[in-house]
This record gives structure tokens, sequence and C-alpha cells, in this order.
């Protein structure tokens, strides 16, 4: 595991760092100093400073091969502080799904007040299968999913969870109550390319701006 700089959502802490540095010597006791700075993220000096660090506290230990090779080995302790850390952050993970869930539920949850129970979505990405997951997790909505809709070509024809994905001319096909924008690129084009050709727009849900 490598921490991703990438991540604009993501910042790693020292607890986090402590973790994945524990980690991974538990895993590669030959590992380097180099090396251990690519995978959390910190230069070689600030390694060493987080090495010294984790041997006063006793969760791992040096052993001197030559005046140039070292060998890393972590102690019951600091696997005991590992694994402490590791639960610590998957519960911090949970927290925050947990969160986003219950504001996506809650958001279908008002559609179906409205009458919405067969929703098709419009965009067969990442977010078309996080509502998915979450209508199929969920034991509070009551909602159908008749069809997905999609401006590639290449998705159409195919499937997700057994719906099938198909083109926005064919949505008399399909028996439904309102469209739901799951595209937070396309989501003002795909609005008014809706409303377009007479699609209404009371019966189109937006939840990146958070209306219908």
């Amino acid at each position: 595991m490598k921490i991703n700089n990438n991540n604009p959502f993501f910042t790693p802490t020292l607890k986090y760092k402590e973790m994945m540095l524990l980690e991974y010597i538990e895993k590669h006791p030959d590992t380097t100093q180099k090396e251990l700075g690519k995978i959390i993220g910190s230069a070689a000096s600030m390694i060493n400073l987080y090495l010294d660090e984790g041997e006063a506290k006793g969760y791992l230990k040096r052993e001197y091969l030559s005046s140039k090779t070292i060998k890393y080995h972590i102690t019951a302790k600091g696997k005991k502080r590992k694994n402490y850390l590791n639960i610590s952050y998957m519960q911090e993970l949970i927290n925050y799904y947990m969160l986003a869930k219950k504001e996506l539920e809650d958001f279908l949850l008002n559609a179906t007040s409205k009458g919405y129970h067969k929703i098709i979505l419009y965009g067969a990405g990442e977010v078309c299968e996080i509502i998915l997951t979450t209508l199929k997790n969920s034991t509070k909505l009551n909602i159908t999913i008749p069809a997905i809709i999609d401006d590639d070509l290449e998705k159409r024809g195919k499937e997700i969870e057994n719906i099938p994905i198909i083109s926005k001319v064919d949505l008399d096909k399909y028996p439904h109550d309102a469209i739901f924008i799951s595209s937070y690129t396309y989501e003002e084009q795909i609005a008014k390319e809706l409303k377009n050709i007479g699609y209404e727009e009371d019966r189109i849900i937006k939840f990146f701006d958070g209306r219908k």
C-alpha cells in the first residue's frame, strides 16, 4: 500500500503515516529509508525521525547488519499499535461513508414523498453505481430503476445490476415517474437536453445542486 498524494480529499496525517510505516516495515523488514519515504510520502530525513520516535516508544527495533545495512523489526507493542491505528482509520472511513450515504438516502426519500418510485437514472458512471448500491442496501427506500440512460454508444445495450442501459429516445418504452441525473459533470447539460426534447422539468431530479 502506498499513500495516494493525488487524492484531493485526503491529506495524510501523522497517525496515518505512522500506521503505514509500521504496516510496511512489518511486511518488508529489509526496506530502506528511501523506500519508506516513497511509501508514506515523506523525505528520508523525516523518516529517520519517525523511526527514532517509533524505536523510543518500543514499536520497532533496528538490527544493524553493517554500517549501511539495517533490518527493521516490529515489536509486539508495535503490532498492537498498528492494529489500533488500523481500526481507528477504518472507523473514520465508515463514519464518512455513513454520513454521505444518509444524505443521499434522505434526498431519495424526499423524491418518494413526491410520488417518484420508478426512477430512470441518466448517466451510467460511478454516481449511478453509488445510487444503485444505496438503493440495494436501504430498508427505507421504495424505488425501482427500470432503466439507465447514457449518451455513450459503447455503454448502450449493456446492463448494470441487470438494469438495461438505453438511449433517451427509448424513454417511452420504460414507464417511470422521473429521471435522476446521475452525472456531476454534465448535470446542467443533461437537464437542458431533456427539456429540449419536451421532458417535464418538474420530473427532472438534480442531486448536485440540491434541487429536483
